[in-house]
């Protein structure tokens, strides 16, 4: 999806795999206007980070629409069951939060794709006592998460690193 909402070359992707090609025109019938939009309106993969608390930053990616003022439109294209989950409400909580949305100004439109089952749109609302809910069930995880002894957890790179470390120029420039 990401490649060919990006107007990348497709072709051999979906020769070689035709159930991508499958869900691709599955989305493309579900939600249309995905095809329709272009940055700024919307964006595909794009990042959110918002800050729990004093330690602890939550990122995201998510691919957005900002069709009008002050409100934004996250659209999640997925194998998977329709009904909202705890990394949909991740996201939800952290693009309100990194966007400093009212949550009732943001939604999420799920494109449930199957391999076997033709996929399906579900449009889901998010308000202010979901919000809440969000943001306790966060704190709540990672309190949890932090009585673990230390060598029980894995370890990885601080959430919200800052952009000073990035070596741009060790990146080696790819032809297209």
């Amino acid at each position: 999806m990401k490649q060919t909402l990006l107007k990348l070359p497709t072709e051999p992707l979906l020769l070689a795999n035709p159930k991508v090609d499958k869900w691709i025109m599955e989305v493309s019938l579900l939600f249309p206007e995905v095809f329709e939009w272009e940055p700024p309106t919307f964006l595909v993969d794009t990042q959110f980070s918002a800050k729990l608390n004093k330690d602890v930053c939550v990122q995201i990616n998510a691919n957005a629409a900002f069709l009008e003022r002050q409100s934004v439109h996250l659209i999640e294209w997925a194998i998977r069951h329709p009904a909202l989950n705890w990394s949909d409400r991740v996201k939800l909580w952290t693009a309100a939060e990194s966007l400093s949305l009212s949550p009732e100004n943001i939604k999420l439109t799920v494109l449930a794709l199957h391999p076997a089952h033709p996929g399906t749109r579900h449009e889901i609302s998010w308000d202010s006592r979901q919000h809440a809910q969000a943001k306790d069930w966060l704190a709540s995880a990672l309190a949890r998460q932090a009585r673990w002894p230390v060598a029980a957890r894995r370890t990885s790179p601080p959430a919200c690193a800052p952009l000073t470390h990035f070596d741009i120029e060790g990146i080696p420039e790819v032809e297209i």
